[in-house]
């Protein structure tokens, strides 16, 4: 395996992140007790009965336990965006399950493997009806003053054009209360259908900390700017060194308009938590994700995002590949298309490889926006065993394809 190469700010922070959202981690619902069952209902107006629905909240290692009531007309089910669950609980009909019926319920229970910021909707593009985040905390308690969630999603359930307005964890805008000198842990979702967000912190060195879920090398977002795909996540620190009374705007750019703020970080007119802002920071503990890969006995295939599924003979007919586990691999993904894909993983997080070799950037993914007539190769461990799926959301509101590990 070759050695991990130098990150570089623009691919970084212009494309293949992605993600802001979800309310206050201090609102959060934590888990009861061990053992204890978190009911949720799906509702027409959300989990519920509400936009974003409960954030939920466990320790790493911890078993979460969450029984699901289906009070919809239709059958529905619920996917664990970005969690590297066991198979069965992965919440996608029929292949892992059968859809829960209209007055039925399912329960969902699995342990958390990774701390970091994930979440939870129905299958497929029905998240534009409901959506909610799951938070697993780190074994020890992060270094930070204030945990916040920051959900981000389309005004409107419909497509809409460019220009559209969206929401901050279901309002308009949302206010950051700190202190001078706080630092704070902003956790990031882009719970949009089909929309890329490009956002800028204003005034302030936020350092990117993790990525779908993810601890990754911090670093400092360039002039604060971040670029968000659907579905992904990225967990910022933030040292407000600004002064008492001040205001740090979280703009959000339209395409061919000038950028809007959507949320704002405002300060305490009070003396100072801390004499001088903290050190830079150093990187989140990490989750047990593979170190190393072996390319040497990797499996390889090219396939286009939004044909995979007709080549594999339809979204549940054959896999369109079947892998031993622990085995390597290496999926090119072509964009033939006009317009930007996107590609979600589930139940591994993947390495996006260098153009030229196996090296790879020094963060981790599970979905990411595909752009015109580019041919990106990610790279994952098929550790997970079970039938997984790969979506290509550019395609239709069907999964795309799926894969098996023996």
């Amino acid at each position: 395996m070759k050695s991990p190469s130098p990150l570089s700010r623009r691919q970084l922070l212009a494309g293949a992140l992605a993600t802001f959202a979800a309310p206050s981690a201090s609102r959060a619902q934590a888990a009861p007790s061990p053992g204890a069952v978190r009911v949720l209902r799906a509702q027409v107006a959300g989990y519920d009965g509400i936009v974003p629905g409960p954030t939920l909240q466990v320790a790493r290692g911890e078993e979460v336990r969450v029984r699901l009531i289906n009070e919809l007309s239709e059958p529905t089910a619920l996917h664990w965006h970005g969690v590297r669950l066991a198979n069965a609980m992965d919440g996608a009909p029929p292949l892992t399950q059968t859809p829960i019926a209209p007055g039925d319920s399912f329960d969902y229970r699995f342990t958390a493997p990774d701390a970091g910021t994930y979440w939870y909707h129905p299958p497929g593009k029905a998240r534009r009806s409901g959506y909610g985040v799951l938070i697993v905390r780190e074994a020890d308690p992060v270094d930070v003053d204030h945990d916040h969630m920051l959900i981000f999603a389309d005004a409107r359930a419909t497509r809409a054009a460019d220009a559209a307005p969206f929401t901050v964890n279901g309002a308009s805008s949302f206010d950051i209360r700190a202190g001078q000198n706080e630092r704070l842990r902003l956790r990031l979702l882009n719970a949009s259908n089909d929309r890329i967000i490009e956002l800028r912190v204003e005034g302030l060195r936020p350092f990117v900390m993790a990525t779908d879920g993810e601890p990754a090398q911090p670093i400092a977002a360039r002039e604060g700017r971040l670029s968000l795909g659907p579905g992904n996540r990225i967990d910022l620190f933030v040292d407000c060194t600004l002064a008492p009374g001040a205001n740090a705007p979280i703009t959000l750019a339209h395409a061919g308009a000038a950028a809007d703020p959507i949320a704002r970080i405002a300060y305490e007119a009070a003396a100072p938590s801390r004499p001088a802002p903290r050190d830079d920071p150093r990187p989140l503990p990490p989750n047990p994700l593979p170190e190393r890969m072996d390319f040497v006995g990797a499996f390889h295939l090219d396939a286009a995002i939004g044909r995979v599924g007709r080549q594999a003979g339809g979204p549940y007919g054959q896999p369109l590949f079947t892998v031993r586990r622990g085995q390597t691999v290496v999926l090119g993904l072509s964009n033939p298309t006009s317009g930007t894909a996107y590609m979600h993983l589930h139940g591994h997080s993947f390495r996006l490889l260098d153009s030229l070799d196996d090296g790879w950037k020094p963060f981790w993914l599970d979905t990411m926006p595909i752009e015109p007539q580019t041919t990106p190769r990610i790279a994952f461990v098929a550790d997970n065993p079970g039938k997984w799926l790969i979506e290509g959301l550019a395609a239709d509101d069907s999964p795309s394809a799926w894969f098996e590990v023996t």
